[in-house]
């Protein structure tokens, strides 16, 4: 899910360093807590919007290494 196909990695990226920036420079929080919230937004949220929009859009999230075409029960 995280690939260039999903077109809200890179934003979801740079929202993630300007928040992790942000509480670098405003708050006194731990390097543990700053890492897992550029964690959760550059990794977790770009794939749940990409579903989120995918079925809004009511397309199937298919996985791109998986070939549906290939019967596996032969």
């Amino acid at each position: 899910m995280i690939s260039a196909g999903n077109p809200y990695v890179l934003p979801s990226v740079l929202v993630g360093a300007v928040v992790y920036l942000g509480l670098s420079f405003l708050t006194d929080v731990s390097v543990l807590v700053r890492v897992a919230i550029l964690v959760a937004i550059a990794g977790i949220v770009p794939v749940v919007v990409n579903r989120v929009a995918s079925a809004v859009r009511g397309e199937e999230a298919v996985d791109p290494e998986v070939d549906p075409a290939v019967d596996t029960e032969e």
